[in-house]
């Protein structure tokens, strides 16, 4: 059975925590301290209302908080649909339904200010049951064709095999390229064209 995509990045947060996950400039990020960050913004998420099986829409710049965000989304037990911004108007940030008793779902807009390096205290990881099947991307329709469902499974598959250094992450449309990375071991940089050979 294969393991959601947190799983692994949990496992190299518990085994290798300070290797470096994530480079985005003069930002860098370890596992340990991804996975503390992408925990504390799940339960941020859980606190406006986002539960398991839910879907958001991720509407950010590629960044080292993206990654915080899309591996919250999955930690919390959701799905996400990501677009970078169109311009620099554009509001940035995650919106989904937050359900309400009696009434229709209401959508909720949270902003998701960037951490700017801060540290993130401790935060366990959430004992939230995610299987291989379970969707983590749903990609948006272009051209009038309707948008393709992507469970944990299918990008796990993706994970390369023996990847110790570094993976460049260019904005692909399901941020494919950063789980590739991440559930290797490997370093995420951020808006490069360049990849390190494995090892």
């Amino acid at each position: 059975m294969t393991a959601a995509i947190h799983r692994f990045i949990e496992q190299h947060a518990a085994l290798r925590g300070d290797f470096s996950a994530i480079r985005d400039g003069d930002r860098a990020m370890s596992y340990r301290e991804l996975n503390y960050a992408a925990n504390a913004m799940a339960r941020r998420l859980q606190s406006h209302g986002f539960r398991r099986g839910g879907h958001a829409t991720v509407t950010m710049p590629l960044g080292v908080d993206l990654a915080i965000v899309l591996l919250a989304i999955l930690k919390a037990g959701g799905s996400y649909s990501w677009s970078a911004p169109a311009s620099s108007d554009e509001p940035s940030g995650v919106s989904f339904a937050v359900s309400s008793s009696g009434t229709e779902d209401q959508y909720l807009h949270l902003d998701v200010s960037p951490s700017n390096g801060e540290r993130v205290p401790c935060s366990p990881n959430l004992p939230i049951v995610t299987r291989g099947s379970d969707v983590a991307c749903i990609l948006r329709e272009t051209n009038g064709q309707r948008g393709v469902v992507v469970p944990h499974s299918t990008i796990a598959v993706l994970r390369p095999q023996g990847l110790t250094h570094t993976v460049s992450c260019v904005g692909e449309p399901g941020a494919f390229d950063l789980w590739m990375a991440l559930t290797a071991g490997a370093t995420a940089v951020m808006g490069t064209h360049s990849t390190a050979a494995a090892a």
